[in-house]
């Protein structure tokens, strides 16, 4: 009767210590998920200023190598977040929702020719980030069989088209999109 006795108190001891183990770690997932959550964002918005600027260096060199001048971005990859490539202006806008705090929320800040801003939503503990180029010396036409918002990998040729806008005298670069 006492061997059962034993048995029984260590079944008990081994599911209690099971319990108290399933229950740190529960705390220590919780306390580090939105870490690394925040991590990954962080990391998203820092890989997404690096393609945002190789896009506008290469506008840029082929808008001063003249017409007929075009480079291929290949592969142009969006994991998260989308970008929109405006039609008729230069503006690449980048944006994403996101619940880490990764800047101070409502001011925007410049790094060179980039320009980011943190907004709130009308979702509780979800912002949203923004992250654009834009300039008023080049003017952008999309070719391209997907719509915008692009999301995804894609390879980009940027092209001088050798045309001037009318108003601005601004050479009309094409951005295709595949």
């Amino acid at each position: 009767m006492a061997n059962k006795k034993n048995s029984g108190q260590i079944w008990i001891s081994a599911i209690l210590f099971m319990s108290l183990g399933i229950i740190t770690i529960a705390l220590v997932l919780t306390a580090a998920i939105p870490m690394v959550n925040r991590i990954s964002d962080k990391n998203t918005v820092t890989m997404t200023k690096e393609i945002l600027l190789k896009v506008d260096d290469t506008i840029k060199t082929v808008a001063n190598e003249g017409p007929g001048s075009q480079r291929q971005l290949d592969p142009l990859v969006i994991e998260k977040g989308e970008l929109i490539i405006a039609n008729g202006t230069y503006n690449l806008l980048w944006r994403m929702d996101t619940k880490a705090d990764l800047m101070e929320k409502n001011i925007e800040v410049t790094e060179g020719n980039i320009h980011q801003v943190l907004n709130s939503t009308y979702v509780e503990e979800v912002n949203n980030i923004k992250v654009w180029v834009t300039s008023s010396k080049y003017n952008v036409t999309i070719n391209s069989r997907f719509n915008n918002p692009f999301k995804g990998e894609y390879v980009i040729t940027i092209k001088h088209t050798g045309r001037f806008d009318e108003g601005t005298d601004n050479p009309i670069i094409e951005i295709r999109v595949n």
